[in-house]
């Protein structure tokens, strides 16, 4: 990953550098156009003003008036033309090494197309060390958190580079590009809180119905925590704007205070963390579902049962008996496949309220079904996921084996995680199931990605912050330059 970093950096400036080069060699002059369609041109004229531009041509090409003009002082120039009754005034910026931009300090120039070529050239770049590392990742193995934060990251810069790709064809300078940013993201707060609102609703609902079927747990109201964070932060920007507005030391109306950019940053600041937030949640749904939809190879020596609460009289609940029937189910098609048997490890120990373990309850259910005991073997002493796996894979003596696990198909990235967690790769396969499970399901590993790949996410965070800086800087030395 250092060595991506270190061509990125690498890119970016030689890009920077014939940026530069070209502006310099060619932003000395600049084509003023004026709109006139068959109106009468009466007069162009270039009003006094410390900058100074001398005209090199005038043409008219279609419905345009295109006067060419090169710096000759540094300073700001005010051209106008007079077509029929209209009168129009544009104000040019003449900087020291006498290129000129349009309205203002970080306007367009002639050739400043390159920048947002230039950025979206780097932005692709990213993209592509991204996917690639995604990928091979995949390939290693799906079950892990940087696949997630791969996937999420992805998502997010695509986004801002489709937006810096369509920039380059209505490009209008630095400025206008930056405003055009902030106003989009403005834009996403007006549709993002009655997403919220309803993601509110969804996940509040879920989480009721899980806590009735699994009881009072933090794992089980994660995702009300999450609906109100994202209500709570898509609200703050109007709240900082009325503290803001009641400040007797603040006017966010005066463009030569900090007012207006500290709004501007905070708001921006919010906005961009939850579409990136927002970005791993999909990375997050995804994986998940591409988890349980991997194709498995029927060449495995042993099926794990990933065991779950048991009904009071001993037999298995419809949930685990999912995860039974989709164990039988795999069983039978590799037999009929390739003609290879495997071993059976149901794993579960017993609880308070359980008159038998989770294992020897599904061992029961096995044989019912047919399976011959010699094909069994039981794990009665895990109490959680974690020790499902640990304890099953003690019992296998076979060196290299091909194991598979089954369990509940909102489970399977989280059994998969936790396997990889112990230095096991193993292949998953999951029963359905009601879709509350899937919601809550989707917002654990999503914070457990958060936490796991922290680094990854900091970094994130870090360019971001820098990123909107600069933005609101180079919003401010425009309006005040």
């Amino acid at each position: 990953m250092k060595k991506n970093i270190t061509r990125v950096c690498i890119l970016s400036l030689l890009l920077i550098i014939i940026s530069t080069i070209i502006i310099l060699l060619f932003g000395r002059t600049y084509n003023v156009k004026f709109v006139v369609g068959n109106k009468n041109i009466q007069e162009f004229t270039i009003d006094s003003g410390p900058g100074e531009v001398i005209i090199l041509s005038k043409k008219i090409v279609g419905n345009e008036y295109i006067v060419k003009l090169k710096s000759k002082k540094p300073g700001k120039v005010s051209v106008s033309l007079n077509h029929g009754d209209y009168r129009e005034e544009k104000m040019l910026y003449v900087h020291k090494s006498m290129i000129i931009t349009d309205n203002n300090y970080f306007g367009a120039s002639t050739c400043s197309e390159i920048i947002p070529i230039s950025l979206s050239l780097v932005l692709l770049y990213i993209l592509y060390i991204l996917i690639k590392e995604y990928r091979k990742s995949k390939r290693e193995n799906i079950y892990q958190y940087r696949n997630i934060a791969y996937l999420g990251i992805i998502i997010f810069i695509s986004f801002f580079t489709l937006n810096n790709i369509i920039s380059i064809f209505n490009y209008h300078g630095l400025f206008d590009t930056i405003g055009n940013t902030i106003g989009s993201l403005s834009f996403v707060s007006i549709i993002l809180f009655p997403v919220a609102v309803i993601t509110f609703i969804l996940v509040t609902i879920s989480n009721i119905n899980l806590i009735r079927k699994e009881g009072l747990s933090l794992r089980n109201i994660l995702g009300l925590f999450l609906g109100i964070f994202i209500c709570i932060s898509t609200l703050l920007p109007d709240w900082v704007y009325g503290i803001l507005m009641k400040s007797q030391k603040i006017d966010i109306y005066n463009l030569n205070g900090p007012g207006p950019y500290i709004y501007s940053f905070v708001e921006t600041l919010i906005y961009l963390n939850i579409a990136y937030l927002e970005c791993i949640l999909i990375g997050t749904i995804v994986v998940a579902i591409k988890s349980v939809r991997k194709k498995i190879e029927y060449n495995k020596d042993y099926i794990i049962i990933l065991g779950c609460q048991i009904k009071k009289d001993g037999t298995l609940t419809p949930l685990l008996k999912g995860r039974v029937d989709k164990a039988i189910e795999f069983r039978n098609k590799q037999l009929k496949e390739t003609g290879k048997d495997l071993v059976f490890i149901p794993s579960g120990g017993k609880g308070n309220d359980e008159i038998i373990s989770e294992a020897e309850a599904m061992k029961k259910y096995l044989l019912e079904q047919g399976i011959d005991e010699n094909n069994i073997l039981i794990d009665s002493r895990s109490k959680n996921t974690y020790e499902n796996i640990k304890y099953s894979y003690e019992l296998i003596k076979k060196k290299n084996a091909n194991i598979v696990f089954s369990t509940t198909n909102y489970h399977v990235l989280r059994a998969g995680l936790i396997a990889t967690e112990q230095g096991l790769i193993l292949d998953g396969i999951g029963s359905k199931t009601k879709a509350y499970f899937w919601i809550n399901a989707f917002i654990r590993e999503f914070i457990g990605t958060l936490y796991s790949e922290k680094k990854k996410h900091i970094l994130v965070f870090i360019l971001i912050v820098i990123t909107i800086i600069i933005m609101i800087g180079i919003t401010y030395v425009a309006n005040n330059t």
